[in-house]
């Protein structure tokens, strides 16, 4: 059995790693055109009759000092874990991979070498957070990361939400999650218990929010999801309710369209988007264990995978953006947005 970090291991890898931006964009060296574009990112949908949670993802967006530039770009996909799920999370994390696609192709044929190279014989399974003591892919884990940060043009976005807030969408999470399951039954998006209408509700002002900001005019997007609970197909509901969720939602933020815009969810049979679809399972695992360390002082459990991606997370890269925001409680009870800075100490 591997020991969870050591003490002063943790001590010297979290001691110091987090900074709170609240206003003030921090500013931003020059970069290479059509890498980077600076903030701040106003969204001029959101007006005063909008909920409060849409206020707080725009001002989040406000003090996000760099996001990347997709301009040139016509193909944009969105690739979306969450987690925080089990009884004893501190926060629940939501975490989008929005990337180029049409700039993937190094990054799948350096992932193909990979595979071939540490003997990954199911070719696509997934880099999971909560499996990285897996033999190949744990020998594989510190090249693959450093894949993703050399040819992953995007950025990797991790909302945690501290869990004392029952419901963003209400005073007390019986009274959110009863005004969600009936406002998503009155509008014909389907029958939902309230803990997963919550989710979905998050899930969907999230991405649309970062996707308002990210993408432009007659881009092509993809929005490609673990198999979850948002997205099942169940008796009263479907994932079809999701894709028209999807649209009313991003309606509220958005003020330009989509040549295209396209659903999925993995299939049992992965596909090379399953190599995406683990960096913001990697993303959301680490963040949630962050927190909860940073709150609790409690150790992280692992060994030197986590470590690995610790420093991964912490570790600005040339083309790929990191961006983590927590949102918490305040002391008049009511919630705000903070961006948080992992600043490596290695």
């Amino acid at each position: 059995m591997n020991p969870p970090f050591k003490k002063k291991t943790l001590a010297v890898a979290i001691e110091g790693i987090f900074a709170l931006v609240h206003a003030t964009p921090v500013p931003v060296a020059a970069l290479q055109q059509k890498i980077r574009k600076q903030g701040p990112f106003k969204l001029p949908t959101i007006s005063p009759d909008h909920h409060y949670f849409c206020h707080v993802l725009g001002g989040v967006l406000e003090i996000i000092p760099e996001l990347p530039d997709f301009s040139d770009d016509n193909k944009i996909a969105v690739m979306s874990d969450y987690g925080g799920e089990h009884s004893d999370a501190h926060y629940s994390t939501y975490s989008f991979l929005f990337v180029a696609l049409n700039k993937n192709g190094p990054f799948q044929t350096h992932m193909q070498e990979l595979r071939r190279k540490h003997k990954i014989l199911d070719r696509y399974s997934e880099f999971k957070y909560k499996d990285l003591k897996y033999g190949p892919r744990s020998r594989a884990l510190s090249e693959y990361l450093k894949l993703i940060d050399n040819f992953i043009h995007g950025a990797i976005v991790t909302v945690a939400i501290d869990k004392t807030i029952g419901s963003v969408f209400g005073s007390t999470k019986s009274e959110g999650h009863a005004t969600i399951a009936k406002q998503l039954e009155d509008g014909d998006f389907g029958s939902w218990p309230g803990h997963v209408g919550e989710k979905v509700m998050r899930v969907l002002h999230i991405l649309a929010a970062f996707t308002a900001a990210l993408t432009y005019d007659q881009q092509r997007l993809l929005w490609y999801s673990d198999t979850d609970q948002i997205n099942e197909d169940a008796k009263d509901r479907s994932f079809a309710h999701v894709k028209k969720l999807f649209g009313s939602i991003g309606a509220m933020y958005m003020t330009h369209c989509f040549d295209v815009l396209g659903f999925a969810k993995s299939f049992s049979e992965k596909g090379y988007l399953d190599d995406l679809l683990s960096v913001p399972d990697l993303a959301a695992g680490m963040l949630q264990d962050l927190l909860a360390a940073r709150d609790s002082g409690a150790d992280i459990p692992g060994g030197d995978e986590k470590l690995a991606v610790l420093k991964w997370l912490a570790t600005p890269a040339k083309f790929l953006s990191k961006i983590h925001v927590r949102i918490a409680r305040t002391d008049d009870g009511t919630y705000e947005g903070q961006v948080l800075t992992l600043e490596p100490k290695w």
